[in-house]
């Protein structure tokens, strides 16, 4: 029963209704929109192949791990060591300044805290007060990787679905952004998410395979990330970021 009960906390985190903001960022994908690069399911799908292959993967799912696993060895959550403390936020800068345009900079910090707040309220005792003690104290930004490598731990949840689920948040809100810019119609943003779900459960798997650490950090998705940073000259925007 244990386990039907933190897939169903899993699933809550994951819905898209869940409100995080993100339906208000697009990190590149709005620009690459913009100057003709998207024009249907065939380039969407190569850009978000490309985005979690470079970006996602070698950053916010790496973070995911890190996270999950350190919170997992800690019995006492509401008492981190001080040098755990300090991994957590060396990981949260990192993370934060592997986004090379302010912009998603920005964004991935406004999504992180409103993840962090919504959970804590949820689930007040798995100890996400330090964290937000961290960011009020400056010592971190807030990033929704993390939060979600923790609470995830702090449920018990396989720590490969951990980090699938995160890619696949991440991945069904940028669907969610080329629906509202009319790159692509309902069921084509589900037969694209159909085709990334082995790709995304292979680079989960991969990650706990090769068991990463903080130093293995890297962002090599050069034209997203160029991208990303070219938005805020955009003529006109829907998107924050």
């Amino acid at each position: 029963m244990r386990s039907m009960k933190n897939n169903l906390s899993l699933l809550q985190l994951v819905d898209s209704a869940f409100p995080t903001g993100a339906f208000a960022h697009s990190f590149g994908l709005e620009t690459a929109f913009k100057e003709n690069k998207l024009s249907g399911p065939k380039e969407l799908y190569e850009w978000l192949q490309d985005y979690i292959r470079g970006s996602l993967i070698p950053t916010e799912g790496i973070a995911v791990f890190v996270s999950y696993q350190t919170i997992q060895k800690e019995i006492e959550i509401n008492a981190l060591p001080e040098t755990v403390q300090e991994d957590l936020q060396r990981l949260d800068q990192k993370l934060t300044f592997s986004k090379k345009a302010s912009e998603s900079r920005d964004g991935t910090v406004k999504i992180g805290k409103r993840y962090l707040k919504i959970v804590h309220t949820l689930y007040p005792e798995a100890g996400l007060d330090q964290y937000a003690g961290w960011i009020n104290e400056r010592l971190c930004y807030g990033n929704p990787a993390i939060v979600h490598g923790w609470i995830s731990a702090y449920l018990d949840i396989p720590c490969d679905q951990a980090i699938f689920t995160h890619l696949y948040t991440n991945v069904n809100n940028l669907l969610q952004s080329a629906l509202r810019m009319a790159v692509i119609g309902q069921t084509d943003a589900q037969l694209i998410l159909q085709r990334l779900y082995p790709l995304m459960d292979e680079e989960a798997e991969q990650i706990v395979h090769s068991s990463p650490g903080e130093k293995d950090l890297c962002n090599y998705a050069i034209v997203q990330e160029t991208e990303a940073m070219r938005h805020e000259t955009l003529y006109s925007r829907l998107f924050m970021s």
